[in-house]
């Protein structure tokens, strides 16, 4: 029984769709996927068979490209608009089959609007889009689509259902390898930095410290040296700091993570793709301070274990905020995947 359906536009959707039911039919088993070119028997109505395949309430994968919503009849009409339009039915009959629908934004197409779509099928802009791009898709895009299709009950091809992982396959790389906490409210690493409550038997306390607001030209080389991140969930991992002028550069230790279990689906899923071994990654992270506040653009890559040459896993940006005399710093990252995740950075010595 096919437990994944991929709709797209033939128009422009056609290549990357019979690509991903390629991959995807190494992964979980070609019998697991439907796609009509592959999958519609000869005489057969693609109507009916469409139809029987949706109705089993499959994973849907809808690929959005420009022709999704964009695509014209000779005489200027959008064919989505068209009540008998192929795309629209696709859609139609998985929102009617209580299929789970899980849009894929092909090489950055952006969602078209609610207002733009038939009424009924808005309810795809509702859903959470994915991106699936050529340049980042073996190695980053297709593996989030695996881990998150698994997590919807279908099997890889000859395994049990694989449990729902503790964290998201990507967020691991914030909890291994990178920075970043929300501004106010995280715990500094340093009591020195807390203003603690008096009780009303108490002694007057001292009036606490004001905090500095250094300029640019106050803080170079103040950051530099060796760090200790600490992530939301208690990851800890060393990087050190280098500073020239308002410029900052934050380069983690390699992590191991070919031993990590919120990694499996990820690594399962180069494997299956026959892409190069991943052991290790490392965080990097460049850019600019300014008084208190440092924005930097991330790079999260493999490393080291193996020998094989490096690949981005992910990118994305990160905002610190420096706390008082340069010993602790928080932020927040914001991955190009959609993830999301705090942590505090604390000097060493």
């Amino acid at each position: 029984m096919n437990r994944i359906f991929i709709s797209y536009r033939t128009v422009d959707g056609a290549k990357d769709a019979s690509r991903l039911a390629d991959d995807l039919g190494r992964v979980f088993g070609d019998d697991q996927v439907f796609l009509d070119r592959q999958d519609l028997r000869g005489g057969s109505s693609w109507r009916q068979e469409i139809a029987r395949a949706i109705g089993h309430r499959p994973v849907v994968l809808l690929l959005i490209t420009q022709g999704f919503a964009g695509a014209r009849h000779p005489d200027g009409r959008l064919r989505i608009h068209d009540v008998d339009d192929p795309v629209r039915l696709e859609v139609e009959s998985a929102i009617d089959a209580s299929a789970v629908l899980m849009p894929l934004r092909v090489d950055g197409t952006p969602m078209p609007l609610a207002a733009d779509l038939p009424s009924s099928i808005q309810l795809v802009t509702e859903r959470h889009a994915l991106p699936l791009r050529t340049d980042d898709w073996s190695r980053l895009d297709l593996p989030r689509i695996v881990g998150d299709i698994e997590r919807l009950g279908v099997s890889r091809a000859g395994a049990a259902a694989t449990p729902r992982p503790r964290i998201h396959a990507l967020r691991w790389a914030l909890a291994a390898a990178a920075l970043l906490a929300t501004i106010a409210g995280v715990r500094y690493a340093t009591t020195d930095d807390l203003v603690l409550p008096t009780t009303a038997a108490g002694p007057e306390p001292a009036p606490p410290r004001p905090v500095e607001v250094r300029t640019v030209e106050q803080e170079r080389g103040l950051l530099e040296g060796r760090w200790l991140l600490t992530t939301a969930d208690g990851d800890r991992i060393p990087l050190s700091i280098r500073q020239q002028g308002d410029r900052l550069q934050l380069r983690s230790e390699p992590v191991r993570i070919d031993n990590d279990p919120d990694w499996r689906v990820y690594l399962d899923t180069l494997a299956a793709m026959k892409a190069a071994p991943l052991s290790h990654i490392i965080f990097t992270a460049e850019g600019r301070l300014s008084a208190d506040r440092a924005d930097l653009a991330v790079v999260i890559a493999s490393a080291g274990g193996s020998g094989e040459g490096s690949f981005v896993v992910d990118t994305g940006h990160l905002a610190l905020r420096i706390g008082p005399e340069g010993r602790v710093m928080a932020g927040s990252v914001q991955l190009n995947s959609g993830e999301r995740d705090t942590v505090v950075l604390a000097r060493q010595p």
